[in-house]
């Protein structure tokens, strides 16, 4: 048995082995990692690119071009028999569909690249569809041309009292994709739940923390906007019959995320890791004004990729302009809601009249998903070379007429119940809620049924440092 009292002086040696001194701990959980990167998801929360649906899988029609070009299978292909001498174009595989049907009218004019005109005056289909070009100068004669490649129908010519040419038609894009259903789950005892920890705030915002749980919440947060992000980014739809869910024969449904989706329809382009320039910029802005891009364009950077941009476009950010291009966006993009455009942060340039805005991907970098270190020298994806040009506006629907977002997501929903983001909890544990099982626990679940919905692929550029 131990004495109660000794003969000591009071001294932090001799009294720390009562264990009654307060450790001196801040208050404050700091964020090791900062905010782990705003999500892709919140970007287009933000401004305002989310619909409901009522089916699975959704999509829209896109009007293809009206007019079209002339492509030459030179090997069969008569040309360049003498000044004022007809010529006999025969069309390439190319501008062949698969009925046969091709574009050319017996009126239509062909430009060759060197000037010379010639008018369409006869097609005959035998084996190749053959065009018979007259040439309109009687000094001309009609170039031959190197196999695939385009001659350009410039107009229509007609005598007086002819009659009409034959009709043209021009099809459509269908788009379709799915929602997927993405869940997480929060476990907690009720012990858990009361016990107290040293820190009470969370980060710089200030946060209460009421038992370490709570932070537990913020993570399931983030943990569910991580997946939401890696469905709509690089999401593939599903075509495996034998992927089904755990619980039942039911087929997984997958969404075909942004990457994806450029890779498929729209322009992929190789760029190696520190060779971006303004060169690079112009091709891709050039790129852009054919595909009819209106005048905005966002684009997102992996890190490396915006350092690399960054520095290529110094003098142009410059520009006094951007005062005022970010004036416009807060008008059109974010419906003059100023905070919310200081949220998102963007940084404008305007250039070749088009209106640039910029920002980090954060996400692309991050060293526990994309940005791991190896990941990006197997030969595939190179997350922090990333940058993408996306259209921001509306392509109206060829059949609906209505407009769609050219950049968006969709979420299952009908009438009163929405499925955007469910938050519910079960458990026998917690203050203030039924108790609705024996179980001494609380389960926090979270649930979203979302999908990626994008118009326009032709008009987005993926710049990666890959072929």
């Amino acid at each position: 048995m131990s004495p109660q009292a000794i003969a000591q002086v009071y001294a932090t040696e001799v009294l720390s082995g009562f264990d009654f001194y307060k450790p001196e701990f801040l208050e404050k959980l700091f964020r090791r990692y900062g905010d782990q990167g705003m999500s892709y998801f919140q970007i287009l929360r933000m401004m305002g690119f989310e619909t409901a649906s009522g089916n699975d899988t959704y999509g829209h029609f896109e009007e293809n071009r009206t007019h079209e070009v002339i492509f030459v299978d030179a090997g069969n292909s008569t040309l360049g028999a003498g000044a004022g001498v007809s010529g006999i174009i025969a069309l390439h595989v190319d501008s062949v569909d698969a009925n046969g049907d091709y574009y050319p009218r017996v009126g239509n004019t062909v430009l060759w690249p060197t000037g010379e005109i010639g008018t369409i005056t006869a097609i005959t289909v035998s084996g190749t569809v053959d065009i018979t070009v007259l040439p309109n100068d009687v000094l001309d004669d009609l170039p031959t041309v190197t196999d695939g490649d385009p001659l350009v129908i410039n107009s229509m010519q007609w005598s007086e009292g002819s009659g009409q040419p034959i009709g043209a038609v021009k099809g459509t894009f269908k788009y379709e994709n799915d929602a997927q259903i993405i869940k997480e789950t929060l476990q907690v005892t009720g012990t858990d739940m009361v016990n107290q920890t040293w820190f009470t705030k969370y980060g710089d915002d200030g946060q209460s923390i009421v038992g370490y749980w709570t932070v537990g919440l913020m993570d399931l947060d983030y943990r569910m906007n991580l997946a939401i992000d890696g469905a709509l980014l690089f999401g593939k739809r599903v075509t495996n019959a034998n992927l089904t869910g755990p619980d039942n024969a039911y087929l997984n449904k997958g969404t075909e995320g942004l990457f994806p989706y450029i890779k498929r329809v729209g322009d992929k382009r190789n760029v190696a890791e520190g060779a971006f320039g303004i060169g690079d910029f112009d091709s891709i802005d050039r790129y852009l004004d054919q595909q009819g891009v209106s005048k905005y364009s966002l684009t997102l950077m992996g890190i490396n990729r915006h350092q690399e941009i960054e520095d290529a476009l110094k003098a142009y950010f410059q520009d006094t302009n951007i005062v005022y291009a970010k004036d416009i966006v807060n008008s059109d993009i974010f419906k003059a809601n100023e905070s919310l455009g200081a949220t998102v942060n963007f940084k404008y340039l305007t250039k070749s009249e088009r209106l640039f805005m910029f920002k980090r991907f954060n996400n692309l970098n991050n060293p526990k998903t994309y940005g791991v270190t190896n990941f990006e020298s197997k030969g595939g994806y190179t997350q922090p070379n990333y940058a993408v040009f996306l259209p921001v506006g509306s392509t109206k629907d060829a059949s609906s007429k209505k407009l769609v977002n050219n950049i968006g997501c969709r979420f299952r929903a009908l009438g009163n119940y929405s499925r955007r983001m469910e938050v519910f909890q079960i458990g026998g544990a917690g203050p203030q809620r039924l108790k609705v099982s024996q179980i001494d626990e609380l389960n926090t679940y979270q649930r979203a049924h979302i999908g990626a919905h994008y118009a326009s692929g032709n008009q987005m550029v993926w710049v990666d440092s890959q072929a």
